[in-house]
């Protein structure tokens, strides 16, 4: 914690520190050093870690508070370092959605894909795998949509949100409740 008798007012301290000028070219590589890693790991968590947020956002948001926190409340952080750390943050996010939008291969590995999972009433279950989702997951994904039959589902994805879009029959022969009591009781049968 500060000791106030220790805080005195001095405007060059209050936005530069007392650091040697060479700690921006190590802030700026701890930032970037940091952010690639952090993109990294929110990426291999996968889509549901992160909801409807994008990695890149999900690390914007914890990054900027970070800055601007430390910035608002420790007098021992310059605030050159704070906005340094925070328009570096800015500008790699601008970079990385733009590289998204222009570049089919970056797009491809920066953002997760749609998967199928159900398909005319059935599991697609070899792409349950892709994105590390059980049939389990999938159940209580549509029961969120209201669905409470398999054979209700004509079509449905798994966004790269992390949520289920689903298409349903119009006129569907209701059968395979996925409702928990009914695949307990079907489960115990077996």
């Amino acid at each position: 914690m500060i000791d106030p008798n220790e805080y005195t007012f001095d405007i060059i301290r209050i936005l530069f520190g007392k650091y040697n000028p060479i700690i921006y070219v190590e802030i700026t590589l701890r930032v970037l050093l940091i952010l690639i890693y952090t993109i990294v790991i929110i990426n291999w968590i996968g889509k549901r870690a992160v909801g409807g947020l994008g990695s890149a956002d999900i690390l914007i948001i914890v990054a900027m508070g970070s800055a601007v926190g430390d910035a608002m409340f420790y007098p021992t952080v310059p605030l050159s370092v704070a906005i340094i750390v925070i328009s570096l943050i800015a500008a790699l996010q601008k970079l990385y959605v733009h590289l998204g939008v222009k570049s089919e291969l970056a797009r491809k590995e920066m953002h997760p894909k749609v998967v199928k999972l159900v398909e005319h009433g059935k599991l697609l279950s070899d792409n349950f795998s892709d994105d590390q989702i059980d049939k389990y997951e999938v159940y209580m994904l549509l029961r969120e949509s209201g669905i409470q039959f398999l054979s209700e589902v004509e079509h449905a994805y798994y966004e790269q949100s992390g949520k289920l879009s689903v298409y349903k029959y119009e006129n569907p022969v209701l059968e395979n409740s996925i409702l928990p009591e009914h695949i307990r009781d079907h489960e115990d049968s077996i």
